[in-house]
């Protein structure tokens, strides 16, 4: 199964104001995405799994409602998604997905998707300064009071943490209350979109953006619980398939771009490395079908871009064919080099993970069986305990 992504954008509106937050200029606006947008991308759902198996492509669909903040939203606009979502998609799985800030009034609506074993993704920090209300009030001790509470409601989530110069030494330490409270973490380093000053002040260096993903390395190896941890598991993934000599085959060349698909509130659709760049739009949803957008010009011309980015990064690198390239696809993952991107942090968290795999005594005979599980099943790249 191939899974097909939709990030939803269910409205801009939010109660926090993050610094770093690429939707900064459209917070106070409280404009929801309409039901008659959301019908037309439901009720092309079953003719775009269809064009991907012509593709040789058998999908899954999986929708993230996102915002602002979601839970904003009322339980009745979550109740009218299931009911146009099971009226209209009829051939392939899909499953449900909310990310949200867990800060004020969003009861309602939280206990509304959890009811309906909806994924949950809470969005924490652990500083202060940086995840505020509208007022200026902090949010960082009350989203984790009402996470624990949740967790011991019996409610499980995945934590989601941006990662900047706000929290680089406090990341590390978080690993402890996460692997307690939580099912998976998943880190993205500061990326563009939020105000420049603020990015500018945010944004870490590649060394020490390696430096924290390391750490949490090392910390998670001797921690009491392992859970999986974003994007670090497929740094560790990659080293472990070079020590073993297993290539992933990772097509550089793929005809499928990206498996993520944005859709904003008026139902513009993005693919991941370009969202809302007006250059790289796809087409809208409410009048061109998302097989139709794929096989545009718009599409193409993101093609071209990430094969030359591909190319620029993948060819020469050391982690060539044992790498998936999602790397490439990741917000925040790219360091501008002069006219250039590169892909610097991740390259080097994966040959730090391969030294200390050495160190360690760890060689290809003892991975080469991990490697072949994890091909035939992709999933969290786990070291055996010892």
């Amino acid at each position: 199964m191939y899974e097909v992504v939709f990030v939803l954008k269910a409205s801009k509106f939010c109660n926090l104001r993050c610094g770093y937050c690429y939707e900064h200029r459209e917070l106070h606006v409280r404009e929801n995405i309409s039901a008659a947008t959301l019908e037309r991308l439901f009720c092309d759902i079953d003719r775009f799994g269809d064009h991907l198996c012509g593709l040789g492509v058998s999908p899954q669909f999986s929708f993230v409602w996102h915002g602002g903040e979601p839970l904003l939203l009322s339980p009745g606009a979550y109740a009218a998604i299931v009911t146009q979502q099971q009226a209209h998609i009829r051939k392939y799985p899909f499953r449900n997905s909310v990310q949200t800030n867990l800060y004020g009034n969003v009861k309602a609506a939280l206990a509304f998707v959890t009811g309906r074993q909806w994924a949950l993704g809470v969005s924490i920090d652990f500083a202060d300064g940086i995840r505020t209300n509208a007022a200026g009030r902090e949010s960082n001790a009350s989203v984790i009071a009402a996470a624990e509470d949740l967790q011991r409601s019996g409610v499980g989530f995945g934590v989601i943490s941006v990662l900047g110069s706000h929290n680089r030494d406090a990341l590390p330490q978080a690993y402890d209350w996460v692997s307690r409270h939580a099912a998976s973490w998943r880190i993205l380093p500061v990326f563009d979109g939020g105000p420049e000053q603020n990015i500018a002040a945010l944004r870490l260096p590649d060394e020490e953006v390696e430096r924290v993903f390391v750490e949490i390395f090392e910390t998670r190896a001797t921690a009491p619980r392992h859970i999986p941890v974003a994007p670090l598991d497929g740094y560790l993934k990659s080293a472990a398939l070079k020590i073993a000599g297993v290539r992933a085959n990772a097509e550089l060349e793929r005809d499928i771009l990206d498996n993520v698909f944005l859709l904003n509130v008026n139902g513009d659709v993005f693919t991941r490395p370009f969202a809302y760049d007006p250059a790289f739009c796809m087409g809208n949803i409410n009048t061109a079908s998302m097989t139709e957008m794929i096989e545009g010009e718009a599409y193409r011309t993101c093609q071209r871009v990430m094969r030359r980015r591909k190319a620029a990064n993948c060819v020469a690198c050391g982690f060539k064919g044992y790498c998936d390239l999602s790397p490439i696809h990741e917000n925040g993952s790219l360091s501008r080099d002069g006219e250039a991107e590169r892909c610097v942090f991740p390259r080097r968290t994966m040959q730090e993970i391969e030294n200390e795999l050495f160190a360690a005594g760890v060689d290809g005979s003892t991975i080469g069986g991990w490697a072949r599980d994890w091909l035939s099943a992709p999933g969290v790249a786990r070291l055996p305990p010892g």
